[in-house]
């Protein structure tokens, strides 16, 4: 058990070891030094941080003072001492302290700290100080891992920068998307009231004076021709929506397989054959027999439709549309050519900017989405698409789609 004078002893240690290390906290460095002995010797916690003289001593406190001038938090899990002589002991404390740098916060677990006091002219001062080994990244020429910390700090700047990029570029995307949605959902309303309303408007009519041009042939085939022209542009007109709302999806992915080109090209010239026979266009075709391609066969079919559609709409009566294939030694080009009434520059600089719709030579009309799907599409599909115009000659599309 304990005399009662070495517990005093203790608590007389303690409190001057606290004194000492509330100075040190709070960067009070003559206060600090005040509670040294002036025989003071230490080794710290720096690469290059030992002494063996007061005034080194008080040199290296200083520049720890200047590197990280805030007062810091800290919190004693140990603090124990024991006596050497009536005179001198030894303490041992662990502590956790957290720095404020001028480049960010740094903290210190577990940081061991011991020291040798001695007692002169009745006042306990340290004799000699050691503390824990440097902390990781500790560079010489340093108190506390001010380049560390700088180098952390710089790391988390550049992720942030990028993060506030990256987020930046979504919100123009979104931005983009909105706008492109806006005019989108104003085409779409117009487009689609005017074919639903003239549905409307014509089997009304028909419907009324159904008695009295029931034996009249040509009124009812004029009347089922509108009618039929009016489900193709709502075909048309549904068939692009739901192809640019799968292409706005995240979950859209193509399913690439091996198919042959001229069936695939073949079979979307048999769906749109009423269309370019109505306005008698000669479909030409050139492809090379079986030639296959790695692609989705979908999202291809919807290409070609597209643009071969575009083909016969601006396309005059009696005009040609021509579809070659060519086989390269990397790529397969498909080019869709038309004699009809081309573009002009001004035209081919705003062509996949918005969703603009012309008519056609037969007064066709369009949804401008079209265009648009093709191009997004030829990208999933790892191509190219490529369309030079010059206004009244005409109009060339190539997809280039690797093998």
């Amino acid at each position: 058990m304990k005399h009662n004078s070495v517990i005093a002893m203790e608590e007389e240690v303690k409190q001057a070891y606290l004194k000492y290390f509330e100075s040190y906290v709070q960067r009070k460095f003559e206060d600090t030094l005040s509670a040294f002995s002036p025989d003071f010797n230490m080794i710290g916690t720096g690469v290059d941080e030992f002494s063996v003289t007061y005034q080194h001593s008080a040199e290296l406190f200083r520049r720890e003072f200047l590197q990280a001038p805030e007062p810091f938090t800290y919190q004693f899990k140990v603090l124990k001492v024991y006596p050497i002589t009536d005179d001198s002991v030894y303490i041992m404390g662990l502590v956790d302290m957290r720095f404020l740098l001028p480049t960010g916060e740094f903290e210190y677990t577990n940081n061991r700290t011991t020291a040798i006091l001695r007692k002169e002219k009745e006042q306990w001062k340290i004799l000699h100080g050691h503390w824990s080994q440097p902390a990781e990244l500790q560079q010489e020429g340093e108190s506390v891992p001010l380049s560390a910390v700088l180098k952390q700090n710089q790391e988390l700047k550049s992720q942030l920068l990028i993060k506030q990029q990256e987020l930046e570029k979504q919100n123009q995307q979104l931005k983009e998307m909105n706008q492109s949605l806006s005019k989108l959902f104003s085409i779409v309303s117009h487009d689609l009231k005017s074919p639903f309303n003239a549905f409307l408007g014509i089997t009304d009519l028909m419907l009324m004076n159904f008695e009295d041009d029931f034996e009249n042939k040509e009124y009812f085939q004029l009347r089922l021709q509108l009618l039929n022209d009016l489900a193709h542009n709502l075909y048309d007109l549904t068939e692009n929506l739901l192809n640019w709302a799968k292409l706005n999806s995240t979950a859209i992915e193509p399913k690439f397989r091996e198919v042959p080109i001229d069936s695939l090209i073949q079979k979307q010239v048999n769906t749109l054959r009423p269309i370019w026979q109505k306005k008698r266009i000669k479909v030409i075709e050139e492809s090379p027999n079986e030639l296959m391609v790695n692609t989705d066969p979908d999202m291809l079919a919807v290409i070609i439709r597209n643009l071969l559609t575009n083909a016969i709409k601006f396309s005059y009566p009696q005009g040609e549309v021509k579809i070659e294939v060519a086989n390269g030694p990397k790529n397969i080009a498909i080019k869709i050519a038309d004699k009809g009434i081309g573009m002009s520059a001004e035209q081919l600089k705003s062509l996949f900017k918005d969703y603009r719709s012309t008519r056609g030579t037969d007064n066709e009309r369009g949804t401008g989405i079209g265009l648009v799907t093709c191009k997004e599409f030829t990208k999933k599909l790892r191509g190219e698409l490529k369309l030079t115009s010059e206004l009244n000659k005409g109009t060339i599309v190539v997809v280039e789609l690797p093998k």
